[in-house]
């Protein structure tokens, strides 16, 4: 299990930390900046080695980086700025280094897109030869997260980096454990500037012209209120430096519950997490402020902790994926396989059905039917082979219905079929009427737009698939409110719904009736294509067959945003995948997982 806590759970964590496990609170936050000290401290070198590399010069040969286990979101390619080779890694879409190392401020806004990759790092932390030549910057606020700025400044001036801290306040304002370690990192040579308000910004712009690397230590979790005036222009100079800048836990200004930037919010291109995943971090503007994200041990046992204090969601690991897809029997035959009905498709919209039924058959269904309006059965047949189809009469809907029905072991409804009256009639009978497994995607959906409450009326057992705009016309609001609180979203419709709600998009969240969060690490931007929300749901419909609902929507989400990597990483692009290509990989995932194999090794 990789847990993910909420702000309040964090704190928590903390706290009985240090009053019932008697662990000073000075002590959880060194090793909090000494684990960041040992990931930027990799960094650092291994960014040495990419650039003596680069320029090639006589005498100068490359340093190999240091060995880092890969727990499996190591990135198909290394690209500049070279960071962790296990994962941390490099953001894809930039340029070689060039031999000074420093980007153009075209690079660096390129080098901070696309890929977030997370990776959690071994105690006691990562090897790297010393003395480190960087200039580094570090950015203090005055409290917590300014604490274990200064213990990151401290261990890198140790180590043989050139490091200045700024504070963002007067030196008096930093107290506690803080305090000790502002006190520490002074009394030992540090370099420490006050920028308090009013304060001029130009020594830090001078500063970070210079340096090599920036540490954002102004704001952590506790951050509840938007960021303004001062603080808020500090966090500017920083979003336009050109150098590699690296969060403490999260980004300045980000809120670690929702994801949302309060007000101003650093943008990183790394951020070293303590003790656990913040919830924040995982949501798409989480993602794209956070960076790669490192998780760092704080010293402390987690099991007894967090079975006080408990997490919000979890996320799902390839290997709980790939215990529960089981070898199948020698004598299965197709029925047993899995019997799915796509009901699907209209007159101008068949491509969703077959995408839908393609890929449950690709999935391992073994009998696949779509059912679509009489009108359009005709031309949906002359394009099938492997798959059966039937008709829905419009003037016996029930029936026809009913029919299709008989024997299915899962259904599939939604795509492309239709939002008028007669779809409404077919959606509702069959969703809230049939007594079975159901994928409801797509139209099926929207049919319940302003009513989610019906579908708790409903008869089985529910999975419902919206991306944001989906769910936002499910809840009455906005797609763009919906992603500024996808947990919070998601939660609202499963106490509406009481069904499994899986909402799509940039770290898919799946959330389930016992109070249970999920979420999906793997993807990238290639799976933005037309068609592949169908082909997720063709996917769970079939996984239904064999396994209970939960593990059905979690092994789909896993293994269609699995193939979204794999093929990025054999074409190297992050555009150009066709939805139905999402479901030739997918045999090949399946037996990869199960194997225990990572998908992704030997990719590059």
């Amino acid at each position: 299990m990789i847990p993910v806590l909420s702000r309040a759970q964090m704190r928590a964590f903390d706290k009985h930390a240090i009053h019932h496990c008697h662990v000073p609170g000075v002590v959880l936050m060194e090793n909090a900046g000494r684990g960041a000290a040992d990931v930027i401290s990799a960094i650092i070198e291994a960014r040495s080695a990419a650039q003596a590399g680069a320029a090639g010069l006589p005498g100068h040969a490359a340093r190999p980086a240091p060995h880092l286990p890969a727990p499996g979101q190591a990135p198909a390619r290394a690209r500049w700025p070279a960071t962790l080779p296990s994962g941390g890694g490099p953001r894809s879409g930039s340029r070689p280094p060039p031999p000074n190392g420093r980007r153009d401020a075209d690079d660096a806004r390129a080098a901070r897109v696309r890929s977030f990759p997370v990776r959690h790092v071994p105690s006691p932390g990562q090897p790297a030869t010393y003395p480190l030549h960087a200039r580094v910057v570090v950015v203090c606020g005055a409290g917590n997260n300014g604490g274990d700025g200064f213990v990151v400044a401290r261990h890198l001036l140790a180590r043989g980096a050139e490091v200045q801290v700024f504070l963002t306040a007067p030196s008096e304002k930093v107290t506690g454990d803080s305090r000790i370690n502002h006190d520490a990192y002074v009394d030992l040579g540090g370099a420490l500037t006050e920028l308090p308000p009013g304060a001029s910004l130009a020594p830090l712009e001078a500063a970070l012209a210079e340096a090599d690397l920036v540490v954002d230590a102004i704001f952590g979790t506790g951050l509840a209120r938007p960021i303004e005036g001062h603080l808020a222009d500090v966090i500017g100079v920083l979003n336009t430096v050109t150098c590699l800048c690296i969060a403490l836990d999260v980004p300045s200004g980000l809120d670690a519950d929702s994801g949302a930037p309060l007000g101003a919010a650093v943008q990183a291109d790394e951020t070293v997490t303590f003790g656990h995943l913040k919830i924040g971090l995982l949501t798409p503007e989480g993602a794209r402020l956070a960076g790669n994200v490192h998780v760092v041990d704080l010293g402390v046992p987690d099991r007894p902790i967090l079975a006080e204090v408990g997490h919000v969601a979890e996320v799902i690991r390839k290997e709980t994926i790939g215990a529960s897809l089981r070898p199948r029997e020698a004598t299965v035959y197709k029925h047993q396989a899995g019997n799915v009905l796509v009901i699907a498709g209209s007159s101008g919209k068949l491509g969703a059905a077959l995408l839908t039924a393609r890929a449950a058959m690709r999935t391992g269904a073994g009998l696949v039917t779509i059912c679509t309006w009489a009108d359009a059965a005709p031309a949906m047949e002359s394009r099938v082979v492997e798959l059966m189809t039937t008709a829905i009469d419009p003037a016996c809907i029930a029936a026809s219905l009913d029919g299709a029905l008989a024997g299915r072991r899962a259904v599939a409804i939604g795509p492309g079929l239709g939002l008028d009256e007669r779809a409404r009639a077919a959606v509702d009978h069959v969703v809230l009427g049939w007594d079975g497994l159901k994928v409801v995607d797509a139209d099926a959906l929207t049919h319940f737009a302003g009513r989610p409450e019906a579908l708790a009326t409903a008869r089985g057992s529910l999975i419902l698939t919206p991306h944001s705009g989906e769910l936002g016309r499910l809840l009455g609001r906005s797609a763009r409110a919906v992603e500024e609180d996808r947990f919070g979203a998601v939660r609202e419709a499963v106490a509406l719904t009481r069904a499994i709600v899986l909402l799509k998009g940039a770290r898919t969240v799946i959330a389930l009736p016992d109070g249970r969060m999920l979420i999906c690490m793997a993807g990238n931007p290639a799976l933005a294509t037309a068609g592949s929300g169908d082909v997720l749901t063709g996917m769970i419909a079939a996984l239904l067959c064999s396994m209970e609902p939960s593990a059905a929507a979690s092994a789909g989400v896993l293994i269609h945003a699995l193939a979204g990597d794999v093929w990025s990483a054999q074409t190297g692009s992050d555009r150009g995948l066709l939805a139905g290509e999402i479901a030739e990989l997918v045999p090949g995932l399946i037996a990869a997982l199960a194997a225990g194999e990572d998908p992704l090794s030997g990719q590059v």
